[in-house]
């Protein structure tokens, strides 16, 4: 028997813990630059020496080329930056995570586009995250100090997004 669940309880849950991360963010915006900062570098450092083992363990077999020992030892670079300094660099996190949020949007507003023409009954709210999620990210090009309060509103809209698809999950699997 194919039983259909009403509700996704962890795309509910993940909405919930991101609604909360939201209030965090309003609540502490001087510490998110940094903290953003440090992430991204350890992100970077990690990346790149795994980029570098990658290379040793399988430059034969895919014909890889020393390009790929360059961005590795580069995100390496970039990694460790971010790490020491990450007052100073905190400063250049906004554009990033600007542009981010603009190429999020649109895609997101695409996508909402697309299941508009398939049917799916949640096409408008996926529009409308879209369209904040762009507005958001283009903000940060004009107001870069404002980071932790719109990073805040694109999180608190993605949470409340997972919620809703969460809530509808049963409903688009109907389709």
């Amino acid at each position: 028997m194919n039983t259909v669940k009403k509700h996704d309880a962890g795309l509910i849950v993940a909405g919930v813990l991101l609604v909360l991360c939201a209030f965090l963010l309003f609540f502490a915006p001087g510490v998110a630059l940094v903290t953003l900062t440090a992430i991204a570098g350890a992100a970077f450092l990690v990346s790149g020496v795994f980029d570098i083992v990658a290379y040793v363990r399988f430059r034969a077999a895919m014909s890889l080329s020393g390009w790929a020992v360059a961005y590795a030892a580069l995100d390496i670079v970039v990694g460790l930056m971010l790490l020491v300094h990450p007052f100073a660099f905190a400063a250049v996190i906004p554009w990033v995570v600007g542009f981010f949020f603009a190429l999020f949007g649109a895609v997101e507003i695409a996508g909402s586009l697309r299941i508009r023409k398939a049917g799916a009954p949640m096409w408008g709210w996926m529009l409308f995250s879209g369209i904040v999620s762009a507005l958001c990210g283009l903000a940060f090009f004009v107001a870069p100090a404002t980071l932790s309060i719109f990073l805040a509103v694109f999180v608190l809209m993605r949470g409340a997004s997972l919620v809703v698809y969460g809530w509808n999950a049963g409903k688009a699997l109907t389709l």
